[in-house]
């Protein structure tokens, strides 16, 4: 069977736009969710985040990150633990925003020890956020949690 170039166009034309309708709605399906939801106004007070960052790089070696059989433990040097009365602690997923799990505790000791059926399997960023003398600190560990 031999196609003349009318009916090649015309069959251009169906495959081409059945082509961009099913790319229309995958792109419909997928998740496109910001970093945070405070996206832009995060990115116009960057200065403030970078004083912070350089204000915290002292502590970066004092907090690690350590799983136990039932729990997840956050540990402080001894020095740190009396730099500060409570902390935020923010597990953020980067591939799934509903598993971001936050606590804000006491630092009574030198640890702080968190559930571990709360978190999820995967790579989280855990930012620990905290306040001494009015001055904002923060800083970043990357955790990843396996499959129990």
């Amino acid at each position: 069977m031999k196609l003349n170039w009318g009916t090649a166009i015309i069959l251009f034309f169906i495959l081409f736009f059945t082509l961009m309708i099913g790319f229309i709605v995958f792109s419909f399906r997928q998740n496109n969710d910001l970093v945070t939801p405070d996206y832009y106004d995060k990115g116009a007070d960057y200065t403030h985040q970078m004083e912070i960052n350089n204000r915290s790089a002292i502590y970066a070696d004092s907090i690690s990150i350590n799983i136990s059989k039932q729990s997840v433990i956050a540990r402080f040097a001894k020095s740190f633990a009396i730099h500060s009365d409570s902390m935020e602690i923010n597990f953020y997923r980067p591939s799934d925003k509903k598993l971001d799990y936050k606590i804000v505790t006491r630092i009574a000791s030198d640890s702080v020890i968190l559930d571990k059926e709360r978190i999820k399997a995967g790579h989280y960023r855990v930012i620990f956020s905290w306040s001494h003398d009015e001055k904002e600190y923060q800083t970043e560990k990357d955790f990843f949690m396996e499959n129990r």
